[in-house]
């Protein structure tokens, strides 16, 4: 009989990359929103909601950026943030995906739609 070999691997922990965040905030159902990047470390430990509330209450944004901040703050009026269709209460590593731009940089990407329920019958 032929004895089995087994080969050791090393186990590595995973390790979290540390990577730039972009988040876009979608007003309604609409197909583009409002895209901001968050720098590395930035971002850690804070939950999506508190994210987007950093990014609407920031300035210096230029006037069509305003006009989608402004539509995004109607949404939230009586409405809530969604994360891939769940509660945007969680980490926003816990919604991110691992995108690759054209020239091969990293970078998580978060996107949150505003949604304001229905109204009338």
């Amino acid at each position: 009989m032929a004895e089995l070999e087994l080969e050791v691997r090393e186990h590595k922990p995973h390790v979290k990359q540390v990577v730039p965040l972009v988040v876009e905030i979608m007003p309604g159902q609409a197909s583009e929103g409002l895209l901001d990047t968050l720098a590395p470390g930035t971002y850690e430990g804070l939950s999506v909601r508190e994210l987007c509330e950093q990014i609407l209450n920031r300035g210096g944004w230029s006037i069509e950026d305003q006009q989608i901040i402004d539509d995004i703050k109607r949404q939230l009026a009586g409405g809530k943030l969604l994360c891939r269709g769940k509660s945007s209460e969680g980490e926003a590593r816990e919604y991110a995906t691992l995108e690759v731009t054209e020239a091969g940089e990293q970078y998580y990407y978060v996107p949150v739609r505003a949604i304001k329920p229905q109204e009338g019958g």
